[in-house]
């Protein structure tokens, strides 16, 4: 009986150690298939990560792949411990001063100081890259865990966007308008002191609000001030406004304002941001203009010869007094043809000037009959003009007749109509450019593909382009304008032709300025090209029409040029008053166009650098979080040695400080999900289901959709009809 005890016990010992070794072999097995899970994590970490010691000899006892590659250099680079700071930095005395803040960094002890941000990585021949790294001691083992990542794209938008800031400062101080920021409750803000010129107030009693802009507007235009700001709350938000203000020296100016009112999602005014021009001198100009027209219009019904008014259809739109007493029996004249009125038909005339004057845009002139209740009593001379819209294409005409019949006084009425003909002028966009002091081209507006024929990029590649397509006739006259540009320091005006792509000869109208920085070092010259060659044209039209005045005034008698000597001399000041005036709008136009373009390019700019960086931010923070975070978790939930927790705990630590400065600001609804929560949205995202999920995770389903419930109530779409699949999707 006592050898069968013995016997199992021992029977049972055998068995216990036999288990005790399968056991060893689990653990060992469990053991080994953690190591290769943390490593495959360390060298998947979007950072460098190394494990070594921190002498004037850097022995490394682990590094990840990502570790050589941010610096630029090898693993095998990298194993022997004497060429470390040789391998990674080139230049010699950048390679000891780096060395030496390390080092002593790292012998300090302190934490704060063993952190080094932005350090330039350089290869010849190769681009400069910049990383940002980070030492953690290991307490007792006279190591260090070395971290470093890369930062070079953020280096690269930090100084696009301070290069972009330098052009915006530099176009605000050189606009001719004045750009301010505003709030509804009057109060505004400027950004240079151009303010101080127009209205005599310091801008600081502005910015600091002891003024408000209404203090200065005139009390009769606030009103109406105010209610094109309301109309434009109700539209797109901008709009544009002429109000006077009184200065502080008691002028009265006046001011046009083009603004845009900035609303949040809720509708309610945030700011307003526009440019205020002094149109004061436009004004007077206009009010001059007024005057000049109505003495016109008293011209017009005063010539005893016949003028007509003509849309393309031929339409009778407004005649003078001579054309109503001759047609007295076909009045009213509103809705009828010309062909209606004047010759009693039902139909256009065989042979009619204003039709070949429409289809050819250019002057033309024939005999016809006066018709007067159905029969000819005499003969006209009938002038027809194209009037052009603004694409150059004719919108109608305008007829000139004669009664040659009785040779009536007439040669003022044709110059008058002339004049008439020239207010419907066409202005096309201009040529813009800023030149660099070298000669080259800073900047240059698409509109000189319109004019030349050659893209905007032709003339910054090529900055002698200009010279090349100029006419071989002005060529000396442009060279040595552009020589007086550099020497003299002001304005200057010179008119040459050129030759397009496709061979076309054009003039040009190219005016020029100085343009300074901030601390006003000259910065080149800013262009204005204006194709002419219609204004050219005309002026050679007007010098044969004036010629062949000429001829007809000596057939007059003495009497006709007298009264045309006093009719030459006032419409000559009035052309002198008109070109003036004319020129001056040129140049507003000119510089409104230039600041409307600059002001959305830079606007788009802005906004698409914001946007891109707030996007990275995202997408590196949830990456981190959904592909790193859950998995450190799980292991921090298996058997782990102490060293291998503090390691873990290490690379949480130093993770949470890479991610830390892109969470602040952050609004996306998943970042207030857990590492859990993550890692089950991650599954669902690649369209795994809930029995699926908790197969993967090793849980109970039941668990999948206590996390799932959880999920829908954090992103905002509990008890809503909406597939969790394709909404989570949309955050990828």
């Amino acid at each position: 009986m006592s050898k069968k005890e013995t016997y199992e016990e021992l029977k049972q010992r055998i068995k216990k150690l036999e288990a005790e070794a399968a056991e060893g072999k689990l653990a060992e097995k469990a053991l080994k298939d953690r190591e290769v899970f943390i490593k495959s994590v360390m060298d998947n970490l979007p950072i460098g990560i190394a494990v070594n010691s921190v002498d004037p000899a850097v022995k490394f006892e682990y590094m990840n792949d990502n570790f050589p590659n941010y610096y630029q250099t090898t693993r095998e680079a990298l194993s022997d411990p004497d060429t470390f700071w040789d391998a990674v930095y080139e230049e010699p005395e950048f390679r000891e001063e780096i060395k030496k803040r390390v080092l002593d960094d790292c012998a300090s002890g302190e934490p704060e100081r063993m952190y080094w941000i932005d350090v330039p990585i350089v290869r010849k021949g190769g681009k400069t890259s910049f990383i940002t790294a980070k030492n953690i001691p290991i307490p007792d083992k006279h190591l260090m865990i070395s971290t470093v990542w890369d930062v070079t794209d953020r280096k690269q938008a930090e100084e696009a966007l301070r290069e972009s800031e330098k052009k915006y400062r530099l176009l605000v101080n050189n606009l001719p308008s004045i750009v301010y920021k505003g709030y509804k409750d009057w109060s505004v803000e400027f950004f240079d002191r151009k303010i101080e010129l127009l209205t005599g107030y310091d801008a600081d009693e502005f910015n600091a609000r002891k003024m408000k802009w209404s203090d200065i507007i005139i009390e009769e235009d606030v009103e109406s001030a105010r209610e094109r700001f309301i109309e434009a709350l109700k539209t797109d938000k901008s709009y544009l406004r002429e109000y006077r203000i009184r200065s502080k020296t008691e002028d009265i100016r006046w001011i046009q304002e083009r603004g845009h009112i900035v609303c949040d999602k809720k509708g309610d005014i945030q700011y307003v941001t526009g440019v205020f021009f002094d149109i004061t001198r436009h004004k007077k100009a206009v009010e001059k203009l007024r005057k000049g027209e109505r003495f016109l219009q008293n011209i017009f019904d005063a010539i005893q010869d016949g003028i007509s008014v003509l849309d393309k259809d031929l339409n009778v739109i407004q005649i003078n007094n001579t054309m109503v007493k001759w047609y007295a029996h076909a009045m009213p004249f509103k809705g009828k043809k010309c062909y209606e009125i004047y010759h009693g038909r039902t139909e256009p005339c065989e042979i009619c000037p204003s039709i070949r004057a429409l289809e050819e845009g250019s002057l033309q002139m024939d005999i016809v009959p006066l018709v007067e209740s159905g029969q000819s009593v005499g003969w006209l001379e009938l002038y027809s003009f194209p009037l052009l819209d603004a694409e150059g294409n004719p919108s109608g005409i305008v007829e000139y007749v004669r009664n040659i019949t009785e040779r009536m006084e007439a040669e003022q009425a044709l110059r008058e109509s002339e004049q008439r003909f020239r207010t419907v002028a066409d202005f096309t966009y201009d040529w813009e450019s800023w030149i660099a002091p070298d000669g080259s081209y800073k900047y240059i507006s698409p509109s000189c593909q319109r004019i030349t024929g050659y893209s905007a990029n032709e003339f910054l590649i090529d900055a002698k382009l200009l010279e090349k397509i100029v006419h071989p006739g002005d060529r000396k006259l442009l060279i040595r304008h552009l020589k007086d540009e550099i020497e003299i320091m002001d304005a200057q005006t010179v008119e040459f032709r050129i030759k397009t792509r496709n061979g076309d000869e054009r003039w040009i109208a190219h005016i020029c300025q100085p343009v300074y920085g901030d601390d006003g070092s000259f910065l080149g010259r800013r262009a204005s090209n204006r194709d002419i060659t219609e204004k050219k044209r005309g002026e050679t039209a007007l010098r044969q029409a004036h010629g062949e005045l000429e001829k007809r005034v000596k057939e007059r008698t003495a009497e006709l040029i007298k009264t045309n000597k006093k009719l030459r001399k006032e419409i000559s000041n009035r052309k002198k008053a008109e070109k003036a005036l004319k020129q001056k709008g040129i140049e507003l136009e000119a510089k409104t166009i230039g600041l409307e373009e600059a002001n959305t390019a830079l606007k788009v700019l802005l906004k698409q650098r914001e946007e891109d960086k707030v996007e990275l931010e995202e997408k590196v923070l949830l990456n981190v979080r959904e592909l790193v975070f859950p998995y450190l978790e799980k292991l921090k939930m298996k058997k782990l040695g102490e060293k291998q927790r503090a390691y873990i705990g290490i690379i949480e630590s130093n993770l949470n400080d890479i991610v830390s400065p892109f969470v602040h600001g952050l609004s996306s609804r998943l970042i207030k999900l857990s590492p859990t929560e993550l890692q089950v949205t991650n599954l669902i995202k690649q369209g795994n289901t809930t029995k699926e999920i908790a197969e993967i995770m090793n849980l109970a389903s039941s668990t999948i959709d206590f996390h799932r419930n959880n999920i829908r109530k954090k992103i905002g779409i509990h008890n809503k009809k909406i597939n969790l699949k394709t909404y989570l999707s949309s955050y990828s």
